[in-house]
């Protein structure tokens, strides 16, 4: 006889999502936490992030105050750094609290502590040990670190710093160095170099968020370079040195001084959970997985970013239902990393989803692309937000949607419509037939995929 019917470690997007939805199909269900309920996501990622982020995009709208007509001539603008990381810290323990409330009303059991899987069956917390008939491994992720000569006396002297850290700082510095030009630092470089911070990207390769579709690499470039962002590309990062970064770009060495450098180089799964317990791993000491979420103990499943795979919450959220419906024997449909969104909160928004133009090319998939811009949109217009596009790439023979890249003021709400269009397979016919209301920046997407059947249908539907 067990003590419970699941075991959840990590009250992140998927360990809390997962002990709500267990605990709610009946299964007595008790969720680990080791710090601070919500994860990453909720405490130190997603959610402090786009706090700060909506604060500096505020400043930007007062700035362009004039051009909607207002006269702000007699009032000046300042920063007030403390109060915006005050009203962030708010944000944060409401949406906290809600997290407790809701495993709370679920009647899930909740304990803090560092959990520890003994078997397969059994995990160990504040000395107790308890008994599980399966375990939901929901640990998530930290901050890679470099391992360059001078970094670890760059990060006990407070100026190498991660992401976490990033969202505290005492001031806005006067400058920052951002090694790394994905998601996470171009959002943090746009945040600090609107509230005025002398930004300098070091990127790796020959473009910004590589993993992109090229187009929106590129509108990312631009959007960088208008902030005043100095972008370094190729660079390769050598060391740290008397609060400076050294690199090296063609062939040449350089050293930058710095108040402080971000290291935003990826993500690293927290797997101590599993001690001195073994479970089958990759060639590169990753957690190996079946198409249920299970390890080589079939009792023990890994979700979100433990799992290694997709490291964004609104996929923890979906593997969370997924392993606990699998567990409830229910054959639940498998989590597609194709059909999951991925967005970045500058402005405007970059919201992406399916494959991009070149992964087509590689796979020899025949496809079309159709692209219209936001300038022809008129709430985009009356918004004064004409920046960006919509770009649909589609199947050549039956208009089946195979990627998406939307870039506007509210792209990561307007995603969502080409997620459910993909994840249900419909055409560019469907999205055309959709009525969107008007004025929308949404009436776009139904645009572009009007364009698209004209050009490449021959008006046929």
């Amino acid at each position: 006889m067990y003590n419970y019917d699941l075991i959840v470690i990590g009250a992140g997007p998927g360990g809390y999502v997962a002990g709500e939805h267990a605990a709610k199909n009946g299964l007595k269900t008790l969720v680990i936490e080791r710090g601070t309920y919500g994860g990453v996501c909720l405490n130190v990622g997603c959610i402090p992030t786009k706090t700060l982020l909506q604060s500096s995009k505020v400043k930007h709208y007062v700035e362009k105050a004039a051009e909607f007509g207002l006269d702000l001539a007699n009032t000046q603008m300042s920063v007030n750094w403390a109060n915006i990381l005050k009203r962030k810290e708010g944000v944060v323990n409401k949406l906290v609290n809600g997290v407790k409330t809701i495993l709370k009303m679920a009647k899930a059991e909740t304990i803090v502590g560092e959990a520890t899987i003994i078997d397969g069956h059994t995990v160990s917390v504040n000395g107790q040990t308890l008994t599980t008939k399966d375990i939901i491994v929901a640990t998530g992720s930290s901050p890679r670190k470099l391992p360059l000569p001078g970094f670890d006396q760059g990060r006990a002297e407070g100026v190498i710093i991660d992401s976490t850290r990033a969202l505290e700082l005492p001031q806005v510095p006067q400058s920052l160095v951002v090694i790394g030009g994905g998601v996470i630092g171009i959002e943090f470089a746009t945040l600090y170099a609107t509230l005025g911070t002398k930004v300098t990207i070091l990127q790796a390769v020959d473009r910004l968020c590589e993993l992109l579709d090229q187009d929106a690499s590129d509108f990312i470039a631009k959007k960088v370079k208008s902030l005043g962002i100095n972008v370094v590309y190729n660079a390769k990062i050598l060391g740290y040195q008397n609060q400076s970064i050294i690199y090296e770009d063609n062939g040449t060495a350089y050293q930058l001084p710095s108040q402080y450098i971000l290291e935003s180089v990826g993500r690293v799964i927290n797997d101590q959970v599993f001690g001195s317990f073994n479970v089958a791993r990759d060639e590169r000491n990753r957690i190996k997985l079946n198409d249920k979420l299970q390890t080589s103990t079939d009792s023990i499943y890994v979700i979100g970013d433990a799992a290694g795979q997709v490291m964004l919450a609104h996929y923890a959220y979906h593997h969370a239902t997924f392993a606990v419906d699998t567990i409830l024997g229910r054959n639940p449909k498998k989590v597609s990393a194709l059909t999951t969104p991925g967005c970045i909160y500058t402005y405007p928004e970059i919201a992406t989803i399916g494959y991009t133009e070149q992964q087509l090319k590689e796979k020899n998939i025949e496809y079309v692309v159709a692209k219209m811009p936001m300038a022809v949109n008129g709430k985009a217009i009356a918004d004064g937000a004409t920046d960006g596009f919509v770009k649909l790439m589609f199947g050549k023979k039956y208009g089946e949607i195979l990627g998406c890249v939307l870039i506007a003021s509210t792209a990561s709400d307007m995603i969502s419509e080409i997620a459910l269009a993909m994840e249900n397979e419909l055409t560019v016919f469907e999205l055309e037939q959709a009525i969107h209301p008007h004025p929308t920046l949404a009436e776009v997407i139904s645009e572009c995929a009007k364009q698209a059947i004209y050009t490449h249908f021959n008006h046929k539907h």
